[in-house]
C-alpha cells in the first residue's frame, strides 16, 4: 500500500451521535464485592460504592437494599 491508499481508508467518527446507548432494565441483580455493589444483570457492568462498613443482606419488597452493619 502507498501513502495515497493509506489516506482514503481514513473514517471520520461523529462522537455526539454514538452508534451505540446502553439503558439499563428495570430490575438489578445487585451482588456485593467487596466495597461495592455490582449489578450482574446488566449488559455492562456498573457498581455503587458502599464503604467497608456496611454487609448487603438482603432485598425489600420494592427491591431496595437492606444492610447491615459490619462493626
Amino acid at each position: 500500500m502507498n501513502e495515497k491508499d493509506e489516506d482514503k481508508i481514513i473514517e471520520e467518527a461523529d462522537f455526539r451521535q454514538p452508534s451505540y446507548s446502553f439503558t439499563p432494565p428495570g430490575h438489578h441483580d445487585w451482588r456485593q464485592q467487596g466495597f461495592f455493589l455490582v449489578c450482574k444483570s446488566c449488559e455492562i457492568q456498573h457498581a455503587v460504592f458502599i464503604g467497608g462498613q456496611k454487609l448487603l443482606v438482603g432485598f425489600d419488597k420494592e427491591d431496595k437494599p437492606i444492610f447491615k452493619k459490619r462493626f
